[in-house]
């Protein structure tokens, strides 16, 4: 497709859109004649979906049971078994399923759970299969798994003619985000900047992402002397807007890009910029002390770097709602991957004391390390803490389970990897069995 011709495909969208948009934030309930929804002009590549006779099939096993299901497919999409999800959630085609309330859920996460397998042309196949052929009424979450899928499967054009259709059932930050990095990849940041541009005005979210992607591109095509000026010219333009946090997002991009240019002095004068660590937002403290982590034996400044990355994981512990589990276990796995494992253990115990709600997803980073590193006694201490503890809520999930288990094979406790997988499967039917349609 031509630059011009790209470029029309987007600015047309802005005439319809606006009023469009109004009518399908939502998730949409709309007519079942919506328009086939196109997935390039040749669709023999698709994989072959079942016929009603298959699907009548596997309605049978399901028949007379009082689980819903919606949460028989959520189940096995956790236990990893997609394509016995994919078999139960074709179901939702049939007359006396398709009208419901789960309809859409159920279509999104097997949709989801293929792309995110990697099964991108397979998650596309069922898209085809529940909108194009059964007419179920799509909302933009189905469209967004498919045109990330197209994207990473290199079929830009294919995405943007998919987002055509998807607009008008309310296109939302993560649409945009995925179209303009793709465009960034794709074509460069020049196009990338008009759909910015369009995001702007096409959606109410206040969301700089697809902004920051295109800053992103632009930076890693220009040489060092125009990265400082394209610095400061960000820097004048938005260190004193009202939303602080847009500068300190576009000063972590700078960060990260001195630090790839072994250019540690720049990098620690961007930095420098970053002034109230109290009011950085938790998403971009994380990037940034990630940044800093993996650069800290790279470099002939990672000393001091490594200072500033614990001073930065400090700070923003400080205020709850300024760290997030993802921020403890960055810097847990940091201490695990340079082998400080008492280090680790004591950020992990620290982090305790800030709030143990947001602590599960811990609790199974540090037991999937310990299981990695053959240290079963220490997961086993933790790994019962979890199961006991009713503080901690959810309880262990699947993937803390498969980490016990596959610890426990590697140090050769076949006995024990039975037992917990075991107690896995009875947990889960404890489970099914008190949730009724």
């Amino acid at each position: 497709m031509s630059l011009t011709r790209r470029i029309n495909l987007l600015v047309g969208l802005s005439k319809s859109l606006q009023f469009s948009n109004r009518r399908h934030m939502s998730t949409c309930v709309a007519s079942a004649t919506v328009a086939r929804y196109p997935l390039g002009k040749d669709l023999s590549w698709l994989p072959r979906n079942p016929t009603s006779e298959d699907v009548n099939r596997a309605a049978d096993l399901v028949k007379g049971r009082p689980v819903s299901l919606l949460y028989r497919v959520l189940t096995m999409i956790e236990l990893s078994d997609v394509d016995g999800a994919v078999e139960l959630a074709r179901l939702s085609v049939l007359k006396d399923d398709r009208g419901g309330h789960d309809t859409i859920f159920i279509c999104n996460a097997v949709i989801g759970a293929m792309c995110q397998a990697k099964r991108f042309e397979e998650g596309i196949g069922l898209f085809h299969y529940f909108f194009n052929e059964n007419n179920i009424v799509p909302n933009i979450v189905s469209f967004n798994h498919v045109i990330k899928a197209f994207c990473d499967l290199g079929r830009v054009d294919d995405a943007l003619q998919l987002y055509r259709h998807a607009a008008r059932f309310g296109a939302d930050k993560e649409t945009f985000s995925v179209l303009t990095q793709a465009l960034v990849h794709a074509y460069g940041y020049g196009e990338a900047g008009i759909f910015v541009g369009l995001s702007r005005c096409l959606t109410t979210a206040d969301d700089w992402t697809p902004m920051l992607i295109e800053i992103r591109g632009r930076l890693d095509q220009m040489n060092a002397e125009d990265a400082d000026d394209y610095f400061h010219t960000n820097r004048l333009k938005f260190d004193d807007d009202d939303d602080d946090g847009v500068f300190k997002s576009i000063a972590t991009i700078f960060v990260e890009y001195w630090l790839k240019h072994d250019n540690e002095e720049k990098a620690m004068e961007c930095y420098s910029t970053i002034r109230t660590w109290e009011s950085l937002p938790a998403t971009t403290g994380n990037t940034l002390l990630r940044i800093l982590l993996e650069n800290c034996k790279r470099t002939e400044a990672g000393a001091l770097i490594e200072v500033n990355a614990k001073d930065l994981f400090h700070n923003m512990l400080k205020k709850h709602k300024r760290f997030d589990s993802e921020t403890i276990n960055i810097m847990v796995d940091y201490w695990f991957n340079i082998g400080e494992f008492n280090k680790a253990m004591e950020t992990f115990n620290e982090s305790q004391q800030q709030g143990r709600k947001i602590m599960v997803r811990c609790y199974s980073n540090v037991i999937a390390r310990l299981c990695e590193r053959g240290m079963m006694s220490e997961a086993e201490g933790l790994f019962e803490d979890m199961c006991s503890d009713k503080d901690l809520s959810p309880p262990p999930d699947v993937s803390t389970f498969r980490s016990m288990v596959n610890g426990y094979v590697r140090a050769g406790r076949v006995d024990d990897a039975i037992k917990t997988s075991n107690k896995l499967a009875i947990l889960k039917l404890r489970k099914v069995s008190v949730y009724e349609d």
